[in-house]
């Protein structure tokens, strides 16, 4: 072809889609002669559908569109609605002045502007014609097959993202993949707000829903860029989104997956930073492209149509352009970042956001505005956005404030500096030579926008099977296991192990009471000893612990007054250590009181412990009956005994033990009171704990004996009202030794001590294996209640259905019907309805056992006697604190913070019943499925009851997303129940807090799938990883994920693959690490944990695989017992 013959356009439009049609109707309609370059045809069938802001329309309207008209099959958009992924009520956003906008099928609108351009005079619309190449102002093409071209004056981009005139301009047509959009239709369904766009959020991404067609609903999910083959795609869809959709949509969702009707595309990001130079242009995605999530992309690239055709030159049509796009487009980002990122600065801003939409219609009105390009003001825009900056920050520092957190405060308000850094950047015209950029900082993705993204992800480790499995077998062998350790009485209990501290008091309150040991329990005694010594020959307050030389001294002492010989091998290293102490002196307090008692301590080396202090005004804060009620009993025989001075008698063997617990000699003077082992403390006295000693002190030395002797008097009545009431068991075997020795001292005779001295032996634990030890507490309801919610789970195994039943029986024995009298005078609650950790005989009812007796008696299908259930919500009621929170066996006796006041110097945290986590979230649980199950019993009292503890419970969790847990290690499982008990509230799974949680879990998931969280974070509050993985803590955490929902399959399932791997032949797992703990110090070692908690887990896991069986390919048999 010849240059003569080559024809001439006055402008080339390369794209024949939405932008392309409307910029050569624009041009034509102007006098110009318009070639317009459609590549693809079939184009116009990808996805399904367009939302078109008024601004839109309105462009159409002035080139001569009716567009409403001319689609018969559309819908009218009033403006957006935001569904919050904190769960609360949606914020409607209207579109302002009434104008409306339009959603249709994108086939349609394709249609029918290209129709009209085709049909205008002045345009040749050249189909299945590919622009390769341009020079200058001319365009080469291929067509069906031959080769033209043309030569233009004007030539226009609208050939979207990947533009070959943009390339010819030498720009680059790199983007950034922000996340993968997958697109839906869903047929005869009703949305919540029809006429509005549907943005709905907690998702793994955002999903935008509206309308297209009478019958049709556009559903476009926003999906993570690494989520996801093909095979289980359908799967991940239903588990991440079904949750965030309306419950209308679901049905035709879920068909929509199972059918395989849905088409995928890529997000992609770039900032409108150049329109173009000389005669070549840009238009639409040519320019620049943002999530669709706002619909901005289709009423910009419109925009810029009509204003090209309304310019001469490329500065003019800049210049417009940036001026009229840059608000809407800042816009675009900034809420794409705010409303899906989880970064806590995200989430703050989100929040604020939501805040002032509901604050008036001023600003939801003003949104929409800026959104559509009607509002294009920057100085407007910056002072919203400033005011959304602002409301965030505030609420960052408050809650660092509450939680003690103002480094996390500084990092945040640091992010925060740096958004405002980004909006500035924005707004303000760009310097000479600089690309004028709006994207921030990462090409303007979201830098955690997705749900359960922690990151890189654990590798799994050579030669494991990790694919989709099935836990049957596992299960089934977890079960009968579980089963077979059933009581005959119904009920279950495994022994609490903590450390031989407790066998050793028992000793010495033998000795001292001149009580008889056989010598078998003497041989089983010493065997218990043997086997809890530490690598080192010593003893610790558990097995991982170091040395103490509390527990190694009290050891000691019993195992010479049992008659074993100090050369002993067994008590050789405890003999070094001690002399390498320079002995005992510096013995914690409780150590120096039970050495005083032995004769082998002057009571003057002691700290004051005057029973005076229990005839303070019961209002006051330091009276001793508003101490956590371990606390209080254990200094109220302490007291007693302290007001008597009693010493045993001194023997060969006490003579001889002088001289080895002081190898310095044996002096005691006061100031030896002072001498503490720093390794044995946890809690220091404070100075005005010492201050209050040198008070005491004082008292000691003017009070008159006359004055005491009634006091003590009264003291001894209430350690008898306690062992009446616990059926002379005593809170605990702490304080029921030193309640024996309380009474004792008065009068060997007491009946009540005579009693309590036979119903210890129910404290006593003893076998050939492990010899006589003491537990540390009683666990009968506990484990029981556990047992049968772990079972319930498990499902239809053989033979469960009968063993919950006789669960759930014996659970209803355990509860305490009555009341006692007394209760006020010593400081009690009213008991009535509780369930105690141990037993009904124990008379202790506890807040989260009676909430976990109620979860286990709600969980079969037969309705429990709502008199009875009535009465445990009455008691978890008495245990809520004023701060909404729930505490252990009472609500807290003071409002006041003293722990400054903790005399036990080993232990921390021990000072009042506050608020703790395990115990909220177990109380909101209950009251939440008696309310749903009985919803007229105190319907508006437990709601309130669940709302407050359910606001306490958001405000402790860490920035992190973790819960600290005070009553299990730690991390891992505070954060079970934070997420178990916020679900329980109502909730959604997408909510930040909760999705946070997951993030935090999933980052700290083990390349063997397993999670092992070390025993030290108690004390440092630093989360640290064990040198292998725990099978409960794999347990706590994958139940945290299951009932949360978490979409990462792959995680859940390494996390089973470890259970499965660990399980032996018959059912059991491992013992491994103490996962229990009290006072930040003492571990415990629940011994059914590892036979309940993984079974719940699996049971859990089943359930989902169950769930997923209709989206995902059959399930591996990669589960084998003992694998």
């Amino acid at each position: 072809m010849t240059a003569s013959r080559v024809p001439h356009f006055d402008v080339a439009v390369v794209g024949a889609g939405p932008v392309g049609a409307v910029a050569a109707l624009a041009h034509a309609r102007r006098g110009a002669r318009v070639a317009l370059f459609e590549a693809n045809p079939r184009s116009a069938q990808r996805l399904a559908g367009e939302w078109l802001h008024p601004p839109a329309i309105e462009v159409l309207r002035q080139i001569g569109i009716d567009l409403p008209g001319a689609i018969p099959e559309h819908s009218a958009g009033q403006g957006f609605v935001v569904f919050p992924d904190d769960g609360s009520s949606p914020c409607v956003l209207p579109y302002a002045g009434g104008a409306p906008g339009l959603s249709c099928e994108h086939s349609a609108l394709v249609e029918t502007l290209r129709t009209a351009a085709a049909a205008h005079p002045n345009v040749d619309y050249m189909t299945s014609a590919r622009v390769r190449r341009i020079e200058d102002h001319s365009l080469r093409y291929v067509q069906r097959g031959g080769v033209g071209s043309i030569i233009a004056g004007r030539i226009v981009g609208a050939d979207g993202r990947r533009s070959i005139v943009r390339a010819s301009l030498g720009l680059p047509v790199d983007h950034a993949i922000c996340s993968r959009m997958i697109g839906l239709l869903l047929r005869d369904v009703e949305l919540p707000f029809e006429r509005f766009g549907h943005v709905l959020l907690g998702g793994p991404g955002p999903v935008l829903a509206y309308r297209i067609t009478p019958h049709q609903v556009r559903l476009i999910l926003d999906v993570p860029v690494h989520r996801r083959g093909r095979q289980e795609r359908a799967a991940y869809l239903w588990e991440g989104y079904a949750t965030v959709l309306p419950s209308a949509l679901r049905p035709a969702f879920r068909a929509a997956l199972l059918e395989g009707t849905f088409e995928g595309a890529a997000n992609e990001i770039r900032a409108r930073s150049s329109y173009g130079r000389d005669h070549v242009f840009l238009a639409g995605d040519a320019v620049g492209h943002h999530h669709p999530l706002t619909a901005v992309g289709i009423t910009l690239g419109f925009g810029d149509a009509l204003c090209l055709a309304e310019c001469a030159d490329p500065e003019d049509y800049q210049s417009r352009r940036r001026q009229t796009t840059r608000v809407a487009e800042l816009l675009a980002i900034g809420l794409y970042q705010a409303l899906t990122e989880s970064s806590d600065e995200a989430v703050a801003t989100r929040q604020a956001i939501y805040r002032m939409w509901r604050k008036g219609s001023a600003e939801r009105t003003r949104t929409m505005r800026y959104l559509a390009c009607q509002d294009t003001r920057t100085a407007l825009f910056a002072c919203s956005f400033f005011r959304a900056i602002a409301h965030a920050l505030s609420a960052i520092v408050s809650e660092a404030l509450w939680r003690g957190e103002l480094s996390h405060a500084g990092t945040v308000a640091r992010a925060l500096a740096r958004r405002l850094h980004w909006l500035l950047r924005g707004i303000l015209p760009p310097q000479s030579g600089r690309a004028w950029a709006l994207a921030p900082e990462g090409h303007g993705t979201s830098s955690a926008p997705i749900v359960g993204d922690a990151g890189p992800r654990p590798v799994a480790e050579d030669n494991e099977e990790l694919e989709d499995t099935e836990a049957g077998p596992a299960l089934r062998l977890a079960a009968t296991a579980l089963i077979r350790r059933q009581s005959p009485g119904g009920g279950w209990e495994g022994e609490v192990i903590w450390c031989p501290m407790l066998a050793a008091q028992y000793v010495l309150m033998c000795h001292i009471t001149g009580a008889s040991i056989t010598a078998g329990r003497k041989a089983s005694l010493l065997l218990h000893f043997r086997r809890t010594q530490l690598a080192s020959g010593v003893w610790g307050l558990h097995p991982q612990s170091s040395s103490y030389l509390f527990v190694t001294a009290l050891v000691y002492v019993a195992a010479r007054l049992l008659g074993v010989n100090r050369e002993d091998p067994l008590l050789g290293p405890a003999a070094r250590f001690i002399a390498a102490e320079g002995g005992v002196t510096a013995i914690p307090s409780w150590g120096k009181f039970w050495l005083a008692l032995l004769n082998l301590y002057n009571w003057d080396g002691l700290n004051p412990l005057p029973p005076e202090a229990w005839q303070l005004p019961r209002w006051m804060p330091l009276h001793p009956g508003r101490f956590y009620c371990h606390t209080r009993l254990i200094y109220l025989a302490m007291s007693v005994i302290y007001a008597s001075r009693y010493q045993a008698p001194c023997t060969r063997v006490i003579e001889a033990l002088r001289t080895e617990l002081y190898p310095l000699g044996h002096k005691h003077v006061a100031a030896s009171r002072r001498a503490l082992r720093p390794e044995d403390l946890v809690a220091p006295p404070t100075r005005w704990l010492r201050g209050l000693w040198a008070l005491g002190a004082l008292v000691e030395r003017c009070h008159p004996g006359f004055a005491r002797r009634p006091i003590v008097a009264r003291l001894r009545e209430r350690i008898r009202w306690e062992l009446r009431t616990t059926d002379h068991t005593s809170i605990s075997p702490v304080s029921g030794l030193l309640n024996m020795i309380a009474l004792w001292i008065h009068d060997p005779g007491d009946p009540d001590l005579l009693r309590a001295v036979e119903r210890f032996e129910g404290w006593i634990w003893e076998d050939d294996q492990a010899g006589t030890r003491v537990t540390g507490a009683r666990s009968a309801s506990w484990d029981t209640a556990f047992a049968v919610q772990a079972l319930a789970a498990a499902g239809t195994h053989s033979g469960s259905g009968e063993a919950r039943a006789r669960g759930v029986a014996f659970l209803r024995s355990q509860q305490i019907r009555q009341t006692f009298g007394g209760i006020d005078e010593n400081f009690r609650i009213d008991p009535k309805g509780g369930w105690c950790f141990a037993g009904v005989w124990h008379g202790w009812p506890v807040s989260d056992c009676t909430a976990e007796a109620v979860l286990a008696l709600l969980a079969p299908p037969e309705a429990p006697d709502p008199e009875a259930l009535g009465a445990a919500v009455a008691f978890i009621l008495r245990c809520q604190n004023t701060d909404g929170g729930f505490g252990t066996y009472e609500a807290s006796g003071t409002r006041w913070k003293i722990e400054w006041l903790n005399p036990a110097e080993m232990f921390a945290d021990s000072m009042t019943d506050c608020s703790w986590v395990e115990c909220t979230s177990s109380c909101i649980a209950a009251l939440a499925a008696v309310g749903e199950r009985y919803p007229d019993l105190k319907a508006r009292t437990l709601e309130r009851a669940v709302g407050r503890a359910a606001r306490w419970l958001y405000a402790s969790q860490r920035s992190d997303g973790a819960w600290p847990g005070a009553w299990g290690v730690y991390l891992i499982y505070g954060t079970m129940f934070g997420v178990r008990g916020l679900l329980a509230a109502g909730a959604p799974v997408f909510h930040p807090s909760i999705r946070k949680a997951c993030r935090w879990l999933l980052a700290r998931q083990r390349p063997d799938g397993g999670w092992g969280e070390h025993h030290s974070g108690c004390l440092t509050g630093v989360y640290k990883e064990r040198s292998e993985s725990q099978v409960i803590q794999t347990a706590w955490a994958l139940l945290t994920l299951i009932e949360a929902r978490e979409p990462d399959w792959a995680a859940i399932e390494r996390g089973a693959a470890y259970l499965a791997r660990r399980q032996d032949a018959r059912g059991r797992w491992p013992a491994q690490d103490m996962a229990g703990v009290f006072f930040r110090t003492a571990l415990l070692d629940y011994t059914l944990y590892r036979a309940y908690f993984p079974l719940w887990a699996l049971g859990r896991y089943q359930a989902r695989c169950a769930e997923r069986a209709a989206f995902a390919p059959p399930a591996r048999q990669a589960f084998r017992a003992g694998a």
